[in-house]
């Protein structure tokens, strides 16, 4: 009898062994038909699907594949084929991870994508992959619901690192803020690539270069030759006034990283690097390559550029080249400023006053420019009529030809009666006062003299060489 039931067993287990492998072989030309697009590919799915309509593992490895070849009608319908698999005892949660899939592929409800993955976390709420894809979706949505579906995550999959996840969907949703706050909690040994590139960035951009610069270094650690990496260190390095260290990183992003092609932002920030070194020459080369490539969808505008080039000639004392380049500033900056224009004005003053032999031309140029001011900019007549009496007197040898005296006297006109004055108003009707008082003094009018210092007395009453006029007898 024993002998009889093991060849009963025998032949009853051939038989489960042929069944098996005919069934995983036309599971197989399943996958191979949707893979190469064969024309009978949706009838050997068809087999297929008769073999394992119980086999839900199965099901979802035919619409994976079907997922894979873009092919969604197929994806789904096998993908419900799935989850019937699996009625009554369970819901088969890969088969609404893949549903959910589609929907944040193909689909246009970001609603719907996040409504399938939430039933793969309640199917399935050990299986990370459904908060993590339900994060994804819902950041578009809401960033911090999103964060907080991680959170849930951390509840029943304690061993998953969230907070590297929670960063970069705050990166992806543009809050560089939150991104560098979560980073700053991960481990930054097990950051990947993807990880340190966004830790660095979000670190940069939100202001915290030490942080920039230490996801960078860790980040070449990996890869060498990364061009971000490199430039972000190179970046950080010149904010940090490590200077430098920011000009090591100069040959090693230009030459010695895979980046094919530079920015004019690269050789900008490079200039800055060489002029925090004084060394201008390679500055002004720099510069000069980033006005070549700068458009006017670059990040940095060419005004800009041009204004930074001005000021650094500005600072050599080279005011020819100053002008220059600030003329070019403003042809290139599309809405101007008071300020702006007067930062001519302010090298045209700094020029006279450095150069004897030009003190006449440049003064003349900077008093015609506030003129002009006065009248483009209403609301800064006193401020351009003190100036232009300034630049007035400096031309005057010990007032001797009362050069100034025409605008400080409107100065006054349009400050002694007004009722709130500033304290920088105050300042400009005393320097007015006083250049009058003197004035009159030089002339002989020692009445008007004094009367002149009771009205500086009246707005400060220690002022000295007031005091000292009205202490004349």
């Amino acid at each position: 009898m024993k002998t009889i039931k093991y060849l009963v067993m025998g032949v009853m287990l051939a038989g489960f062994s042929i069944t098996a492998n005919a069934q995983e072989e036309e599971l197989n030309a399943a996958l191979q038909g949707i893979k190469s697009k064969a024309p009978d590919a949706a009838k050997l799915a068809t087999t297929a699907y008769k073999k394992n309509k119980k086999n839900p593992e199965a099901l979802m490895k035919i619409a994976r594949t079907y997922f894979e070849q873009k092919d969604t009608a197929g994806a789904r319908l096998f993908a419900n084929y799935a989850n019937e698999a699996g009625k009554p005892k369970y819901q088969y949660a890969p088969a609404y991870l893949l549903l959910g899939d589609i929907e944040s592929a193909y689909g246009t409800d970001g609603g719907k994508a996040a409504g399938y993955y939430n039933q793969a976390i309640n199917f399935d709420p050990k299986n990370p992959e459904g908060y993590k894809k339900w994060a994804m979706v819902y950041r578009k949505i809401s960033p911090s619901q999103a964060a907080k579906k991680l959170q849930e995550m951390k509840t029943q999959c304690p061993n998953e690192d969230i907070d590297a996840f929670t960063a970069h969907i705050y990166m992806l949703a543009g809050d560089e803020k939150q991104a560098y706050e979560n980073y700053m909690k991960a481990d930054i040994n097990k950051l990947d690539k993807g990880n340190l590139n966004e830790f660095a960035r979000a670190s940069y951009f939100t202001g915290h270069f030490e942080d920039a610069l230490r996801a960078s270094e860790a980040g070449i650690k990996l890869f060498p030759r990364n061009a971000v990496f490199n430039r972000l260190a190179m970046f950080s390095n010149y904010e940090l006034k490590n200077y430098d260290a920011a000009k090591s990183y100069i040959n090693r992003y230009f030459n010695e990283t895979d980046s094919a092609t530079f920015s004019e932002y690269d050789h900008f920030y490079t200039a800055l690097i060489y002029q925090a070194l004084e060394d201008n020459e390679n500055a002004y080369k720099q510069f000069d390559k980033a006005l070549e490539l700068v458009s006017d969808s670059s990040m940095i505008k060419r005004h800009a550029i041009l204004k930074t080039v001005s000021d650094s000639y500005l600072k050599e004392k080279n005011f020819e080249n100053a002008i220059k380049y600030y003329e070019q500033f403003i042809a290139a900056k599309p809405e101007l400023s008071f300020d702006d224009h007067e930062g001519l004005a302010t090298i045209f003053s700094k020029y006279g006053d450095a150069d004897p032999t030009k003190k006449v031309e440049m003064m003349n140029k900077a008093i015609a420019l506030y003129r002009t001011l006065a009248e483009k900019y209403p609301i800064q007549e006193v401020y351009s009529t003190f100036m232009r009496a300034g630049l007035n007197n400096k031309l005057d040898d010990n007032m001797k030809n009362s050069l100034a005296k025409p605008d400080y006297q409107k100065v006054v006109e349009l400050l002694a009666g007004k009722a709130d004055r500033t304290n920088g108003e105050n300042t400009m009707l005393k320097t007015a006062y006083h250049y009058l008082m003197f004035n009159s003094y030089i002339n002989k009018n020692v009445a008007g003299a004094k009367d002149l210092a009771d009205k500086i007395l009246a707005i400060d009453p220690e002022y000295k060489p007031a005091l000292e006029i009205k202490n004349l007898k």
